[in-house]
């Protein structure tokens, strides 16, 4: 069914879009769910131009074409979101996902800046940053990141297990070792976890 349901919308004519933009919206979030990234992004490309491509629209794009694995036009999107509205929180923490895939470290910490300096406390402004700083391998500020993502979420063990990394990555064997333990206590299966354990033998 979602096969016969992807092919139909393929079919529907480009000029017949055009005309009915809720239409191409509609139709591009159900070729999203059904995992035809491409087409879904086709269906916003119809809109350009076509006086509907403001902030909603690159707010669409950069989703869809980070879903694409097109990084560099994502960004692009979602630097055309925050200028069509320059508070916007949802375009930067968006923003913040091709960055971190293009490993652009420092332009995806700015990002995360930026959205604690219009939301303070906001979760994925925050764990993304400790995540970013991590991946820098600046691993003092990416353990003090995870803590102050615990001090709010204390039970958010993807947050712990990143704690434990940041110590290990430190020379802290024994505070890893904690943090580790302490997420397998409630979640044997944390992948990141155990993967911490493993490398403490």
């Amino acid at each position: 069914m979602k096969a016969l349901l992807t092919l139909l919308l393929f079919l529907v004519p480009a000029s017949a879009g055009a005309a009915n933009p809720t239409e191409l919206f509609q139709q591009s979030f159900t070729l999203e769910t059904a995992g035809s990234y491409a087409a879904a992004l086709d269906r916003m490309d119809r809109l350009q131009g076509s006086g509907e491509d403001g902030y909603l629209l690159h707010l669409r794009r950069g989703w869809l074409l980070y879903l694409n694995g097109r990084y560099a036009d994502s960004v692009e999107a979602y630097r055309a979101a925050v200028a069509e509205e320059g508070r916007s929180v949802e375009a930067r923490t968006g923003m913040t996902l091709p960055l971190m895939a293009l490993k652009r470290w420092s332009d995806a910490e700015a990002a995360c800046d930026e959205i604690l300096r219009i939301a303070p406390g906001n979760y994925l402004g925050l764990s993304r940053r400790a995540w970013v700083l991590f991946s820098a391998g600046r691993f003092g500020d990416a353990q003090a990141a995870y803590a102050a993502v615990l001090e709010q979420y204390p039970a958010d063990n993807d947050m712990r297990a990143g704690l434990g990394w940041s110590m290990l990555r430190q020379g802290d064997r024994a505070g890893a070792q904690a943090a580790f333990e302490a997420v397998l206590h409630t979640v044997p299966g944390h992948v990141s976890a155990g993967q911490g354990i493993a490398a403490l033998e």
